[in-house]
This record gives structure tokens, sequence and C-alpha cells, in this order.
């Protein structure tokens, strides 16, 4: 790696790869023009973490050329989405600059600090403008790859589904496992929203002791298979969200294209089955770590720890219990990468 190398790395690290995302045709046709030109290589990883959620996705792997050039675009045109919703990039690729000067201080690359500083000066005195590998980076390691979420590595076993003919994948688990996180990845790579379960809690009024005392019987469901479920072929669903901050129901309108994405705990119940059955949806069961999940809600909302801890955690846990929902799922996968402050 030459200073140049770091300075890319940098980039992507902050950026993504939003300078390279033209139209969704030339991205495509790009990826796959690369792809026809390399060898595959078993020995290659599937992908390499380059920090802030994002990673290095290799064309030459088996499993990520068996995905195919579009679903590739659409993982580069949803990580465009999920990275400018950060407004700090100019942030972290100074962070990232940094944290470079100090590795090369420890003796950690294989070029000086006097050639690092000259290299950096330079960059910056051009505008910082976007850098491509050094002759030598790229005889060493032959890289072709394209920047994508850390998520989409998570989710391959979902996404190899797609080319069995799904169109409608289903995402629950427990709270704090990065369902919103996934969902919305999946959901960016059509350019829409991910429907929520967490719109339809059930309101105040139904909330009886019998209602309460089935397990997941603490969602509306049956409004849910009505106004949403009943829909998925429009195109554009309307239907009412419950705001728990008014107790009201409020419309909301969500696009439902190619492929749909529903997540939230509580959308697996056996109520929706013979519409997810008749559809051929992918159930995926998103899991968490006990331990992780506590630490990921104290981080994002630390004032109702205990209300998860005491309430929703444990109404959770008796729905999948008496349902066996991580059993019947199709998929069963995990969240690594870091979740948003708003994420479940």
């Amino acid at each position: 790696m030459e200073p140049v190398d770091a300075v890319k790395l940098a980039y992507q690290h902050a950026f993504g790869c939003g300078h390279l995302m033209p139209r969704m045709e030339d991205t495509q046709r790009m990826i796959q023009h690369e792809m026809d030109g390399i060898p595959e290589d078993a020995s290659v990883p599937v992908s390499e973490s380059i920090g802030g959620g994002l990673c290095r996705l290799n064309l030459a792997a088996p499993r990520v050329r068996a995905l195919g050039a579009l679903w590739i675009a659409r993982m580069m045109r949803a990580t465009e989405m999920e990275v400018l919703h950060r407004h700090s990039g100019d942030l972290l690729f100074t962070g990232a600059l940094m944290d470079v000067e100090w590795a090369v201080q420890q003796g950690l690359t294989a070029f000086s600090l006097e050639d690092w500083k000259a290299y950096e000066r330079f960059h910056r005195d051009l505008g910082r403008p976007v850098v491509s590998h050094s002759n030598a980076y790229r005889e060493a390691y032959a890289p072709h790859y394209r920047v994508v979420l850390e998520n989409f590595v998570d989710l391959l076993p979902v996404i190899e589904k797609l080319h069995d003919g799904k169109n409608l994948i289903v995402l629950d688990g427990p709270c704090g496992s990065g369902k919103s996180t996934l969902g919305r990845a999946l959901a960016g790579m059509e350019w829409h929203a991910p429907l929520m379960m967490d719109d339809f809690f059930l309101p105040f009024d139904l909330r009886t002791e019998e209602r309460l005392a089935q397990p997941g019987g603490n969602v509306h469901y049956e409004r849910f298979r009505n106004e949403v479920l009943m829909h998925l072929d429009d195109g554009l669903i309307t239907f009412n969200r419950y705001d728990c901050a008014t107790g009201t129901l409020v419309e909301k309108k969500v696009r439902v294209d190619e492929v749909g994405v529903i997540e939230g705990s509580y959308s697996h119940h056996p109520f929706f089955d013979d519409i997810y059955d008749k559809r051929n949806a992918l159930r995926v069961y998103v899991d968490v770590d006990p331990g992780e999940q506590l630490r990921r809600i104290q981080k994002r909302n630390p004032d109702m720890a205990e209300r998860f801890r005491n309430t929703w955690i444990p109404l959770e846990k008796r729905y999948f219990e008496a349902y066996d929902i991580k059993d019947r799922a199709d998929v069963i996968v995990k969240c690594t990468s870091p979740l948003r402050e708003d994420d479940d």
C-alpha cells in the first residue's frame, strides 16, 4: 500500500460508493464488464471491512459473482442512500486521515511519515479529489471490488433466495436485533421504505386483559392484515399508522415494487400464514445475543431500557416461544454492523 491507497481507503470509509453511482443501467454494465474480465477465485474472501459499517465486496469471490451485476448495483444504490444519511462524511474522512498518520507513526505501513505527509498535502492542495489505486497495489492485490454496506454480507442468505423467485421478505426477531437496519438495506435496493409492524401497535382502547393475554396480542394484527397484506399488489399502499405519542391513527403511504419488505417484531404471526404461504414469502428471523441486545438498547434509548427489559422483551419472548417463530423461519441471520440510533 502506498499513500494514495491509504487516501482511497479513508475516502471509501467516509463516503462509500457515491462517486461510482451513475445511472443504474450504467452501474450494472460497469460491474458486469469488470466481472467478465477477471477469473473466479475461491481463495478471495467475500468481503473486507473498511469500518463505518462499510466493506469492500470482492467481485472475484464465487458467492459474490453468483449474485449477478444487477443485485450488486442495487446494493451500491442502497449504500449510497444510507451513507448520505450520515451528514458527517467530511468529519469521518478527516478522522480517517488522522488514523492513517497515527498508523504511519507506529511503523504499521510500508511508506514513511515523510512520504505520507507529502502526498497528503498534495492531495489536499488538489481539493481532495477521488483517487485510484497505485500500480504497486494493483500488482500486489489485483483489487476488484465494490463498496457496500456490511449489512449486505449479513443478508447474503436472504438476497440469494431472491434468485428463487421470492418477492416478499418478512423480518421478525427481538428488539435491538437490527431488523430495521436490515429491512432498510433490503428495501433500499428497490428505492422504497420497508413496511413496519411498529406502525400497528395495539391502541389503548383495545388493550383488554383478554387481548394482552394472547401471545402477540399487543399488536393490531387484524388491521395489518386488512390494510397492508391484502393490498401488496396495489403498488402504493395507504394505511393508518398508530402514533404512540398521541394515541391516534395517522395516514401513511408506502410503495411496494418488485420486492416487498416487511420488518418488525410479530410480523411472523400465524394470523398471516395463509397470505405468506400464497405469496411464497421468505420468513427471516434476525437473531441477537441477549447481552448484545441489552447493550444496543441501552445505547440507543437509555431512558427506556428498563421498560424494554421488564415489559417488551418478555412479551416478545412469549410470542416467539408460543409460535416457534425462530424454528419456523426460512433463514436466520444476525446484524453485525453498528446500528443507527433510530434502529430496532
